[in-house]
């Protein structure tokens, strides 16, 4: 089953319900969810959505904060996202893209930095290319998805049969460790106590010689 469901997360009910259903037009894809999300009080209570199997994708407003109800912006959760899937598209909904000072140093976290107002009007070239670039992000997330899981199931079926080598052996404790990071994330409620065994995990992979 391909993943489809895409998180929009936004402070303002109004705002979030206007921009989840520009959204929803502007992809016209009746396999695809756009559900709206309520900033949740935590980094780490997204992380049971992150394990879902349906997951897709995030859309993050950014002056999360403005509203006074969290303490972290846009790019702050990006950053904690893309700290348990790495994959996962992840994208800034903004009526500021212009101001700089909102993603300097930051722009390597997100997928692509989306204006509000370029989701709006469907037959806009600036909202036929956020379609394009979304759709595609979707596809290969997907596409990654089932390689990977692909690769682990052969070489899970392989170690039974015969003996791997070192570098099958490193591959498959490497697809096995992402495998488990987000379902191990959504076990854990404290951001610090992620961090950790993040850092654990990543730390154990490195001394392996692995990339996580």
């Amino acid at each position: 089953m391909k993943r489809n469901t895409i998180y929009l997360v936004d402070e303002h009910p109004p705002a979030r319900r206007a921009n989840a259903e520009a959204l929803r037009r502007l992809l016209d894809n009746p396999k695809i969810q756009v559900k709206e999300l309520e900033p949740l009080p935590n980094v780490a209570d997204y992380n049971p959505l992150i394990a879902e199997h349906s997951t897709a994708a995030f859309v993050l407003d950014q002056r999360m904060k403005q509203a006074g109800l969290v303490s972290y912006n846009g790019t702050d959760l990006a950053a904690h996202l893309r700290g348990i899937d790495s994959k996962m598209p992840i994208y800034i909904l903004t009526g500021y893209a212009d101001e700089k000072e909102d993603f300097e140093g930051s722009e390597y976290l997100v997928e692509y930095i989306i204006g509000k107002g370029e989701i709006r009007d469907q037959n806009s070239s600036k909202a036929k290319i956020v379609k394009a670039r979304m759709l595609r992000h979707l596809d290969v997330f997907n596409d990654v998805l089932d390689d990977r899981e692909q690769k682990f199931h052969d070489l899970l079926v392989k170690s039974i049969k015969e003996p791997l080598t070192d570098e099958e052996e490193k591959e498959l404790g490497l697809l096995e460790t992402e495998r488990l990071v987000p379902q191990h994330a959504a076990e854990l409620k404290d951001a610090k106590a992620l961090e950790q065994a993040i850092a654990e995990l990543k730390a154990k992979m490195q001394n392996e010689n692995l990339n996580l």
